[in-house]
Order: C-alpha cells, then structure tokens, then sequence
C-alpha cells in the first residue's frame, strides 16, 4: 500500500457518502509514516464548500487543548500536576481545597458536570465552583464543563491573561495553528452543525451556538480538522522525544492512564490526563492499537469531532462531519478502519 493509498480511500468514501446525502460534507487530517494530508469533501452549508480551513465546533474534544496548555504550564514551572486548588482561590469549599490539577484533567474531582453555567466570566465562575462545589458520590464521571472551568482560570491566574491569548500564544502560534482556539473570539466565524430533514434537506442544529462562550472552555472549542490533528500529531512527536510543545515526560505524564471514568452512555472509559486511552475499544475501526489515545465531540450523541493519535506507529486521524445523524458513528468506525 503507497503512502498516499489510506488518504485517497478516505476520500473515495466520503465522496460516495455526500454523493448518496448520507453526509453533506467532512474535514479529514491524516498522517501516516510521515505522509500528512489535509482532505475536505462536499459542503460545510448548502452552498459553502467544505474546504480545509472551514472553522468548526470542537465540542467537548477540545479537552486535549487544555490539557497540552496545562502541560506547557507544568513545564514551565507555573503549576505541578499535584497542586490543590487552595493553591490558587482562597475561597474554596473544603472538598475543593485538596481537588488537585490531575484531578480537574482526569476527571476524578467528583464536580457535577456544568456548575453555574449561567455565569458572565471565566473568573467569576470558576471562583462559585470552587466556593460551593462538593465532591459527588460513587464512580468518577465525565465533568468536562466545570473541570475545564476551574483549570482555564488557574491558567489565566498563572499567566495573567485571559484564556484565549494564554492558548494562543503557549499552543496554536508555536505550533503556527491559525483556526485552534479554546474560547470563540469575535472575529473567529464557524460554520454550524447541520442535519437532515423530511426532505432530505440539510438544515443547521437549533441551539447550535449554546454552551459556545468564554466562561465555559470544555465545550466552547473553535477549529479545523487540520489544526487539531497537528496538535495531536505535535503530542505523538512528544512522545517520542522530538514534539514542539512538551517534553517527553510530560507528554508521557498526561498520557498516562489514569482513571476509569463513566463517558455518558459509553460507560466506564480509560482515562489519562485530559486523554481518553481507549478509543481503540468500540470506537475506532481495526489497526489502532491498545495506545491510541484522544476523544470525541459528539451532539446529540453521535459522533461529528473524532482526534485519534496512535503513538505505535505515529498515525494521527482528526475528523469533522459536518452533519449529523444515526450513521455518523458508523461512518466514523469505517473511516477510522481504512487510515
């Protein structure tokens, strides 16, 4: 098989799936034994062609962004992974007081997943979390929301600037990633999510844009196909010692595994520090091995974001659909199968 063979399949099979209206369009980064390319095919919106730098929703996926901007952090001397939320808010509820930064990232906090989600700031937020917050009984679950919260503030206490410069400057300009942001931004337009009607029409998502706003970074990820797959490419480069972004010990730390965590109805998932490990059991088609790593964005519960990085072999597949519908998880394991 040539190296250009996996990429020219993945298009063959999304053209086949926009031409029969299964899907309107798609983004696809793939790298293989050094071979990167940037697919995109059919529309981001009826009449808008799907292009590579189409911006997009990240949705929950966006957790590897703070995780790697956390792990910059840590290396730089700004936080210890085992630093306890008394470190940085003076107010905090007794069972936050020992919460620690690898809690907030593998989501063993025991938070509720979205506390006060009507605040104004990022500050203002994370500061009610933290003040009366208390650690929920039973398994860890999946707290994307107010975990994220809490940690963007930490980071914006550490750097003395909002988020989205302290994501900007410490990972996308590095990495020269144009369209990777934490947090929207003015002038950042993206296209919404769509999907089918009656007519076989494609209309967008109502409430497309809720949870997209400044005081909420677990869900509100703006970016392509293509910047986050080189965020996770640059993370496998890591791994072995010649990433951009961190070390190796501490692209090792956050990919470690960590906890096992309840991922909404996929139930009990393997967890590193803001990875999900197991995305090769029941997500992924055949030929990723038992280290991938990376995570999903889905509404409603399907799949429309999927970042997989396999440090075995140093692929990396980052997707985006931009429609949605019961199909999309299959389509996903049959793209996922042939990269």
């Amino acid at each position: 098989m040539s190296l250009s063979e996996p990429a020219a399949r993945i298009r063959s099979l999304l053209e086949r799936w926009v031409a029969r209206r299964t899907l309107l369009g798609a983004q696809v980064f793939h790298r293989h034994d050094g071979d990167v390319t940037d697919i995109a095919v059919g529309e981001a919106a009826p009449g808008v062609a799907a292009t590579p730098d189409v911006v997009g929703r990240v949705y929950c996926a966006n957790k590897s962004v703070l995780a790697v901007t956390a792990g910059v952090a840590s290396q730089e001397g700004l936080l210890d992974l085992k630093d306890p939320m008394a470190r940085f808010f003076d107010n905090c509820a007794p069972s936050m007081a020992t919460v620690t930064v690898a809690d907030l990232l593998g989501h063993t906090s025991g938070l509720p997943t979205a506390l006060h989600k009507s605040t104004g700031s990022l500050e203002e937020r994370a500061r009610r979390i933290v003040a009366s917050g208390s650690r929920q009984p039973g398994p860890a679950r999946y707290n994307t929301q107010s975990a994220a919260a809490v940690l963007g503030s930490v980071l914006e206490r550490l750097y003395g600037l909002p988020l989205a410069d302290v994501v900007d400057e410490k990972v996308a300009r590095p990495l020269a990633l144009r369209d990777l942001a934490l947090v929207p931004r003015p002038h950042q337009q993206y296209v919404p999510l769509h999907r089918r009607d009656g007519n076989m029409r494609f209309v967008p998502v109502a409430d497309e844009d809720m949870g997209l706003h400044p005081a909420n970074p677990g869900q509100a990820g703006v970016s392509t196909a293509s910047d986050i797959g080189r965020l996770h490419a640059d993370l496998v480069d890591s791994l072995r010692g010649g990433g951009k972004l961190l070390d190796r010990p501490t692209a090792a730390a956050l990919c470690a595994v960590n906890a096992t965590v309840q991922l909404h109805d996929l139930g009990a998932r393997s967890w590193g520090l803001g990875v999900q490990r197991d995305l090769h059991e029941g997500i992924l088609g055949e030929g990723w091995s038992p280290e991938t790593f990376g995570h999903i964005g889905t509404t409603p519960r399907r799949i429309v974001t999927l970042h997989a990085a396999d440090p075995a072999s140093g692929r990396v597949m980052a997707l985006r659909l931009f429609s949605v519908a019961e199909i999309n998880d299959r389509c996903v394991q049959e793209l996922t199968r042939i990269a």
